[in-house]
This record gives C-alpha cells, sequence and structure tokens, in this order.
C-alpha cells in the first residue's frame, strides 16, 4: 500500500521587526478562555498567541475594589506570565467600547505587548497621556480589528489626520468569524459578505 504524506507549509508572516513562522493568530477570547496559558503555548508553535483583557479582575483570587484597578492589575500580571513562558509573539485584544479602554491600551502599551488587537468598537482616539512622539517609538505594533473596507479607511484617514502616524496593519472579519462585528444572521451565508469582498469594498 502506497502511502502518501501531504505537508502543508504556511508562509512567514513578517510585521516590522516581527517574524511568525506560521501566520496564525488565534483569537482573542474571553473571559478568562484566553490568558498567559493558552497564548504562550500558541506563540511556542511559531504563531501569534492572543489574550483577551476583558475582565480578568475578576478571575483574581484576591479582587479589588475598584473594577477597573482589579483589571490593569491581573492585565499586567498576564502579559507578565505569557513572557516569561514563552519567547514568541503575543498580542492583545482589546475591545474599543470597554469602559476602561484608554486604561488598558496604556497598560499594554507600556508592559511592551508586541501586538495590540482594537475591535468591538472603531479605535479613532487614543489614550490622551499618549504623545504623538511616544506613538512614533512604541515597541507595540497596533492593529484595529474591521469589518469592512469602509472602516479601515475611515480608522486611517483619522489616523493620519490626528497623529501623521497609520496603525502597523489590520485585521479584517467577516460574518463567520462570531464577535463584536454588527452581522445579520443572513449575512452569515451571503456571497456579498464573503471575507475577500469587505476586504477590498467589492460586495454590499
Amino acid at each position: 500500500m502506497l502511502k502518501t504524506h501531504i505537508s502543508t507549509k504556511l508562509p512567514e508572516l513578517k510585521i516590522d521587526d516581527l517574524v511568525i513562522k506560521n501566520s496564525i493568530i488565534q483569537g482573542g477570547m474571553g473571559v478568562g478562555i484566553s490568558m498567559s496559558g493558552l497564548a504562550s503555548a500558541v506563540a511556542d508553535e511559531g504563531c501569534i498567541g492572543v489574550m483577551s483583557s476583558v475582565g480578568l479582575g475578576l478571575l483574581q483570587d484576591k479582587k479589588q475594589d475598584n473594577y477597573k484597578q482589579g483589571n490593569l492589575v491581573a492585565l499586567r500580571e498576564e502579559i507578565r506570565k505569557a513572557k516569561q513562558m514563552s519567547k514568541g509573539v503575543l498580542g492583545l485584544n482589546i475591545m474599543v467600547a470597554v469602559s476602561d479602554y484608554d486604561e488598558l491600551v496604556t497598560t499594554a502599551i507600556e508592559e511592551e505587548i508586541d501586538l495590540l488587537f482594537l475591535g468591538a468598537g472603531l479605535p479613532l482616539k487614543l489614550p490622551s497621556n499618549i504623545s504623538v512622539d511616544q506613538l512614533h517609538s512604541i515597541k507595540t505594533k497596533i492593529f484595529p480589528i474591521v469589518s469592512s473596507a469602509r472602516a479601515a479607511k475611515i480608522i486611517f484617514q483619522t489616523w493620519d489626520k490626528k497623529f501623521e502616524h497609520v496603525p502597523d496593519g489590520v485585521v479584517v472579519e467577516g460574518p463567520k468569524a462570531g464577535g463584536h462585528l454588527g452581522f445579520k444572521i443572513e449575512q452569515i451565508d451571503d456571497v456579498e459578505f464573503e471575507l475577500e469582498k469587505i476586504a477590498t469594498g467589492s460586495g454590499k
């Protein structure tokens, strides 16, 4: 009996000085699913391991009296744990719609997470304590998550005008990605909303 082995080699993904051997980005799933353990294991396989920032303070044994402060303490701990467990590429997902968005973004940049994915809303602003000069020099790469070419264009134009700087890239998600994208049930199997079409703006 003839046995054949089919090997699928994924291309490398290069983002500035970051080299990802296998071009797979693990999604940031909350609350408490995508944490340092999962993200570091994925990063060790040559992919991008992504943590979720939402509600981390609720998972601590010693809960803080202040919800926002508890999230920030827990976020710093998770980023540092992940870095201790893996030397691979690590990312963090932050929802633009959460009340502690500014503080979470600032903390992630201070902890020098490799990649910052901003979804559940259009990130048209950055925390006020991050200056334009700092934005140009930070280690963290910033990737908005969008569901249309139009959204990406709005973000890039706004950033260019406000900060004289644009995001390092975008993640485009279609109706099959789940998450907080605003698609309707009937659009899931609609060919006009296929990923290739929404990414180029050729769909509906």
